[in-house]
C-alpha cells in the first residue's frame, strides 16, 4: 500500500497531509454554481465521458496557512453563425459587460487557431475570432486581460447567459512573493508523489539553469497540455528581470480535453487549484490581483531603468554637462509613448489601480 503524501519535514507545512478532492459527479447527477439566482451547470448531462474539474478539499489547518489564487487565463468557445451573428454585435455586448475597459477591437486581417477571422482589443491582449470551426467563435483572455475583470460573478453570468460559452482553457495561479514554496520544494514534493493522483507519476520537465545559479530563473513543470492538465512552478520575479526577487508562481493549467471546466472556477479559483494535485492543499480563496500587478510593474520599471542606465548613462552625463540642466536633457530625449514592457501595468495602474474590487 502506498504511503500517504506528506510535505518535506524541513518545511512549515510538514504536519499536513494533502487530501484529494471529492469524486466528480456522474452524468446523471449535475450540480452547478448560482450567480445572482441563475443556475450555472457544472457539466453537460448528455455524456458520461468527460469528467468535471472539481474543487479541492483541504484540511482546516492548511487553509489557515493558505495563499489565495487568481484566474490568470481564460479561453472560451461559443456558438457563432456567420449568417446570423456579426462581430460588431459581440463587441457591443462584450464592452457593456466589461465596462469598456478593453477599448476598441481591431481586425487583424488574419485567422487564428483555425478560425478564419480574428480581432484584438486595445488593452489586455484579448482576442476574439470566428469563422469556421463548426459555427463557433473563440474568446481568449490571457493574464493581462483577466486582470481587468473586476467582477467575476457578473462576467461568468454574461458568458453563460448571453454567449452560451464553454470554457476550453482555464489557468489558476498562486503568487508566493516571499518564495517560501520554492521550485526546489516543488521538486521534493514531486519525488514524494505530491503530484500523483492514481496511476503513474506525471512526467516532469525543467527549464532554465539547474546546474549553476543564474539570474534568469528556473521553471519546474509537471504534466502535459495534451492530456488537459499541467502545473508550472517558476521564479517569476527573476524572469521579469529582478535577480534578487524571491517571487515564485504556482500555475495550474486546465484544458477541456476529456473534462468539463465549470464556471465555478471563476468564482472560487483557490479551491480548484487546491484540488488539482495532492500537494496543493495549502491554496485557498481568491487573491487580490493589485498586489501582483504592482510587483510586476515595480520589477519591470527598475529593470528598464537599469538597462537604460547601462546603455545610455554615459551619454546622459555628457548631455547634462552640455545642455546645462536636467530639464533640457529630458526635453530632448522624452517621447509621448510608453515602453512595451510597461504598457500593460502602467495603463492598468493609471486607470484601474485604485479600484477596491481588484
Amino acid at each position: 500500500m502506498e504511503k500517504p503524501f506528506t510535505y518535506p519535514k524541513n518545511q512549515n507545512s510538514a504536519s499536513a497531509n494533502a487530501r484529494l478532492g471529492v469524486q466528480a459527479p456522474s452524468a446523471a447527477h449535475c450540480t452547478g454554481a448560482s450567480l445572482n439566482g441563475v443556475h450555472l451547470p457544472n457539466k453537460i448531462c448528455t455524456t458520461d465521458t468527460p469528467r468535471t474539474v472539481i474543487r479541492g478539499e483541504s484540511p482546516v489547518e492548511e487553509r489557515n496557512k493558505s495563499q489565495a489564487a487568481l484566474t490568470d487565463w481564460l479561453n472560451v468557445s461559443l456558438p457563432f453563425h456567420s449568417e446570423n451573428n456579426n462581430p460588431k454585435d459581440f463587441f457591443i455586448s462584450f464592452s457593456e459587460a466589461t465596462n469598456r475597459v478593453f477599448g476598441g477591437m481591431t481586425d487583424q486581417e488574419r485567422g487564428i487557431h483555425g478560425w478564419k477571422h480574428s480581432f484584438k482589443f486595445d488593452h489586455g491582449c484579448v482576442i476574439f475570432a470566428y469563422g469556421g470551426q463548426n459555427n463557433t467563435a473563440f474568446l481568449s483572455l490571457p493574464g493581462e486581460g483577466c486582470t481587468f475583470i473586476s467582477n467575476w460573478q457578473s462576467f461568468a453570468s454574461y458568458l453563460n447567459d448571453q454567449l452560451r460559452a464553454r470554457i476550453t482553457r482555464w489557468d489558476g495561479a498562486v503568487d508566493d512573493f516571499l518564495g517560501i514554496r520554492s521550485v526546489d520544494l516543488a521538486v521534493e514534493l514531486y519525488k514524494q508523489g505530491g503530484f500523483k493522483q492514481g496511476g503513474r507519476n506525471p512526467k516532469p520537465k525543467q527549464h532554465g539553469n539547474w546546474i549553476t545559479e543564474d539570474d534568469l530563473g528556473r521553471t519546474f513543470e509537471v504534466g502535459n497540455r495534451k492530456n488537459g492538465k499541467l502545473i508550472r512552478i517558476y521564479e517569476k520575479g527573476k524572469k521579469l528581470g529582478d535577480p534578487s526577487s524571491p517571487w515564485v508562481r504556482w500555475e495550474v493549467e486546465f484544458h477541456s480535453k476529456d473534462r468539463v471546466i465549470p464556471y465555478d472556477v471563476l468564482l472560487h479559483p483557490g479551491e480548484y487549484v487546491a484540488g488539482a494535485y495532492p500537494c496543493m492543499s495549502w491554496v485557498s480563496g481568491r487573491a487580490l490581483r493589485i498586489h501582483t500587478v504592482k510587483e510586476q510593474d515595480r520589477i519591470t520599471y527598475e529593470r528598464s531603468v537599469q538597462v537604460a542606465s547601462t546603455a545610455y548613462g554615459a551619454l546622459f552625463n555628457v548631455m547634462l554637462q552640455r545642455e546645462g540642466s536636467a530639464e533640457r536633457v529630458v526635453d530632448r530625449l522624452k517621447r509621448q509613448a510608453t515602453p512595451k514592457r510597461l504598457a500593460f501595468t502602467d495603463h492598468f495602474l493609471r486607470t484601474q489601480g485604485d479600484t477596491d474590487e481588484f
